[in-house]
């Protein structure tokens, strides 16, 4: 088997396995190899036929107020003729020291199975509320703001960033949008496109929220399906729930995702009688790709010292223990080497890190975690953060 990134000219191909694999049409595809920048990562028989493929694509993620290189995996397809073969395996085995020598503090996916992923090192992150609220039982506030429909002509984009920027801030794993991520908005026309894109604005003018949904008709109802949700803060998921009420007439049910904070249920005043359910949705698995370069840019409680050994079987250099002095919430040195107070299987860092549990509550549910010796300070390094993702890829 041959392992390699692959040549613009093979990129029709690696979009053809794409295409065959997913099921969908060759048009849906990347149009114009050239302007592709993402890496391409194909695994190849010994007559030069591909039979896997992935993508490896360039994201700047916020992680506790740091900027951090962030490849996001995305188009894993291998021929049916070739399943089983250990194509991605082999893909990966290449791909993640390649990221770790190109600068990436972490990568993210969705996944197709969680326990497939974890064997290379990724572990389930984001989680996120899925609500769908019975729009004839919707009571909100008649006080309020406004909103305007995006159209063509009149995208409020700068409106909708400023909003984006609130959560690009405040939560980990969100990425850091350029002008570039906005065509979407910029190309707004609902009278064609039948998308919809609202922004909402409080008494004052300012905006507050944002959403875009299509019309879906499903088997409960005749319903609003969001694609995009954001809002700056109650005032806005308000404003949210008053456009919506406005259109309860020929609609039964909204559905929409917010990042999993259990406060947010206390934003709807009625959850009986079928007025509100959610469930919670997975949003994808993480991986620390330099954890020496995440423990640099990690955000501590208070001061202290730990050393954290971590076990990483594709990324050498991750295969270490490092001894972390914080101080006043920041680490003041990484150093390799020394006893370790926990040791730790890489998907089970990367969970950690980023923020998707306290350590008292990670001991007893997440495998591969052993602890050494006891040493308060882990509580102080690994706790809940804010998380969520927007994008997917």
């Amino acid at each position: 088997m041959i392992v390699r990134k692959t040549a613009l000219e093979e990129a029709r191909r690696v979009n053809e396995l794409f295409a065959i694999c997913f099921e969908m049409p060759y048009t849906n595809c990347p149009a114009d190899p050239e302007k592709d920048d993402a890496t391409h990562w194909a695994a190849f028989d010994e007559d030069g036929e591909m039979m896997s493929t992935f993508t490896v694509s360039d994201f700047t993620v916020q992680f506790d107020g740091s900027p951090c290189k962030m490849g996001g995996i995305g188009g894993v397809a291998t021929l049916p003729q070739y399943r089983r073969r250990g194509g991605i395996r082999a893909c990966f085995r290449e791909a993640l020291p390649d990221m770790y020598g190109s600068g990436y503090d972490f990568s993210y996916l969705h996944p197709f199975s969680t326990a497939y992923y974890r064997k290379f090192g990724y572990e389930n992150c984001v989680q996120k509320y899925g609500w769908t609220v019975d729009l004839s039982l919707l009571n909100p506030s008649k006080e309020g703001g406004s909103f305007r429909l995006a159209e063509n002509g009149c995208p409020m984009t700068e409106e909708i960033r400023a909003l984006d920027a609130i959560w690009e801030s405040h939560y980990n794993m969100m990425v850091l949008h350029g002008d570039e991520d906005y065509a979407w908005a910029e190309k707004s026309d609902p009278a064609v496109k039948q998308e919809f894109t609202y922004v909402c604005f409080d008494a004052a003018g300012k905006p507050n929220a944002y959403t875009t949904f299509r019309l879906a008709n499903e088997p409960d109802g005749r319903n609003l399906v969001c694609s995009r949700f954001c809002f700056a803060d109650k005032g806005g998921f308000d404003e949210l729930m008053r456009l919506y009420k406005s259109l309860s007439s020929d609609h039964r049910f909204v559905k929409f995702s917010t990042p999993a904070n259990p406060a947010m249920q206390y934003f709807m005043p009625e959850w009986s009688l079928g007025a509100v359910s959610w469930s919670v949705q997975s949003a994808g698995m993480v991986r620390a790709v330099n954890v020496k370069s995440v423990l640099e840019k990690a955000r501590y409680i208070g001061s202290g010292t730990v050393c954290v050994a971590v076990q990483d079987s594709q990324i050498p250099e991750n295969n270490d223990s490092f001894a972390v002095t914080f101080a006043d919430g920041r680490a003041a040195s990484v150093t390799r080497g020394g006893e370790a107070d926990v040791v730790m299987t890489v998907p089970t860092f990367s969970a950690l890190i980023a923020g998707v549990w306290d350590f008292a509550e990670a001991r007893g549910a997440l495998p591969g975690l052993e602890v050494k010796r006891e040493n308060p300070c882990l509580n102080q390094v690994f706790f809940r953060k804010p998380l969520t993702i927007a994008d997917y890829f």
